[in-house]
């Protein structure tokens, strides 16, 4: 594939390559490499990222079709990342697949608006059927006048002290 080619992926005009873009969010490396990995086999881009506040910044680059989200995760969760997610109307419609090992996995992700869910341990031919079903008919996600998004939200970590925005710049 060539540079203009690849490039083509990120793009959000109305020329859609077939390509779904995938987020995979979640901070087990090992989980989140082999989930990543299981979609890429199926034809599937996919981007990854450690946690929701990394999700955001990965999500200013490309817009995805879709998101697998952990929900328990350091710095930004699963929940407040769905929480942000809806609160900006341009990525708001983006479908969520809730994949965790808590308890109550499918309450928690009615109450967090996700369109499906997985608790973990799941098998990866259900995982793509998920994502299948979630990307189907799923529209190319909207260009962004300037290419990035705007949350006027800050990172309160547990410690309840603010260290950071979701820019990545201390407080």
């Amino acid at each position: 594939m060539d540079v203009k080619t690849s490039l083509n992926i990120f793009r959000s005009d109305p020329v859609d390559t077939g390509i779904k873009r995938i987020l995979v969010v979640d901070d087990e490396p090992m989980i989140r490499e082999l989930v990543a990995d299981a979609l890429r086999e199926f034809g599937y881009h996919v981007e990854t990222a450690a946690n929701g506040a990394e999700a955001l910044e990965v999500m200013r680059q490309a817009v995805p079709h879709a998101i697998v989200l952990d929900l328990m995760m350091p710095r930004l969760d699963g929940s407040g990342f769905v929480e942000l997610l809806r609160l900006n109307p341009t990525i708001a419609a983006v479908p969520v697949l809730l994949v965790t090992a808590a308890y109550g996995a499918q309450e928690t992700a009615e109450q967090i608006g996700a369109q499906a869910c997985l608790t973990k341990p799941f098998e990866l031919d259900r995982l793509i059927e998920l994502v299948g079903q979630l990307t189907a008919g799923a529209p190319l996600p909207l260009e962004l006048a300037d290419g990035s998004f705007d949350f006027p939200v800050r990172l309160v970590p547990r410690s309840g002290h603010a260290d950071k925005d979701v820019h990545g710049v201390s407080a």
